[in-house]
C-alpha cells in the first residue's frame, strides 16, 4: 500500500512500460534527491545530538549525586572543611543541578555555626537567585528570614516573608513573622502572628505558645511599670527563648533533589 502510493506521488502509474518508469524515479532523484539526503542526515544528526545530550546531563547528575553524599558523610561525621570543599565543588561545577542548592544550604549552616552571618547570608541568596524549584527558594526564604531576625534585622526579615509560600509553610512563616515583630517591639503584630501559627501547626506548638505566652509577661511587666520605669530600666520585652539561626525549625531539613531541573 505504501508503494503504491510512493508510485502514484511520483507519477509513475501514468506509465506503460518499465523505461518510462525507471526514468520518471531518475528525474524525480534529480530533482528531489539532495533534499531527501539532507532531510536523513538532519534527522540522524538530531537523534545522535539529543541521545549525546542527555547522557552528559546523566553522567553529570550522577557525579553531582556522588560528590553531594560524599558532603552528607563528611558533615555526619563532622569533618567541616571536606564538607565545605564537596559543597565549593557542587556550586561551581554543578551549579546547574539541584545539588548545588543543597549545597548552598549547607554553606549557610556552616557559616551560622561559624557566627558568619553575613556569609550566610549570601549563600541563602545565591540558591534564591539559581534555584527552579519553587519549594527551595520558599526553603531559602525561610531560612533568610530566619538569619536576619538573627542579625537583628526584623524589617528585612518581614519584607523576605512577604512573598508568597505554599500552605505547608503556613506555621513556620507566621512563628518567624512573630519572632521578627517580636523583636522590632511590636508585640501586638507578635501575638497575632503566633497565634496564626499555632493555628496553622499540624503537630504541638509547645513552643510557639511559649514564645506567646513570654509577650504576655513583656506586656503585663511594662504596664504595670511607672512611664519613667518603663522607658529606663524595663526590657521592651520578655526574652524568649531564640530561635537558632537554621535549627530549629523542620525548614532546615533539605528537599530531596531530584534530577528534574
Amino acid at each position: 500500500m505504501a508503494c503504491a502510493f510512493a508510485l502514484r506521488n511520483v507519477g509513475l502509474s501514468t506509465y506503460s512500460t518499465d523505461e518510462e518508469r525507471v526514468e520518471a524515479i531518475r528525474r524525480w532523484w534529480h530533482a528531489n534527491g539532495a533534499a531527501v539526503i539532507v532531510g536523513l542526515l538532519l534527522g540522524i544528526s538530531a537523534l545522535v545530538g539529543w541521545k549525546l545530550w542527555t547522557d552528559y546531563r546523566q553522567a553529570r547528575a550522577e557525579n553531582a549525586s556522588q560528590i553531594y553524599m560524599a558532603m552528607v558523610q563528611a558533615t555526619t561525621q563532622e569533618q567541616a572543611e571536606r564538607a565545605e570543599g564537596y559543597a565549593r565543588q557542587l556550586l561551581e561545577e554543578y551549579r546547574n543541578t539541584p545539588y548545588a542548592a543543597s549545597a548552598a544550604f549547607e554553606l549557610a549552616r556552616q557559616a551560622v555555626v561559624n557566627d558568619d552571618l553575613p556569609v550566610a547570608q549570601a549563600h541563602l541568596n545565591w540558591v534564591l537567585a539559581q534555584a527552579k524549584r519553587p519549594d527551595t527558594q520558599q526553603i531559602a526564604r525561610l531560612r533568610l528570614a530566619r538569619v536576619l531576625i538573627a542579625s537583628g534585622d526584623g524589617t528585612q526579615a518581614l519584607s523576605v516573608l512577604s512573598s508568597d509560600f505554599d500552605r505547608g509553610f503556613s506555621a513556620l512563616v507566621e512563628e518567624l513573622r512573630g519572632d521578627a515583630y517580636r523583636q522590632l517591639g511590636q508585640l501586638e503584630q507578635a501575638r497575632a502572628a503566633y497565634d496564626r501559627a499555632i493555628a496553622a501547626h499540624f503537630g504541638i506548638a509547645d513552643f510557639v505558645q511559649m514564645k506567646r505566652d513570654a509577650l504576655h509577661l513583656a506586656s503585663s511587666t511594662t504596664d504595670a511599670a511607672s512611664p519613667v520605669e518603663a522607658e529606663s530600666s524595663a526590657p521592651a520585652e520578655s526574652p524568649a527563648p531564640a530561635l537558632p539561626a537554621e535549627t530549629s525549625a523542620a525548614d532546615v531539613n533539605d528537599p530531596n533533589p531530584v534530577i528534574t531541573e
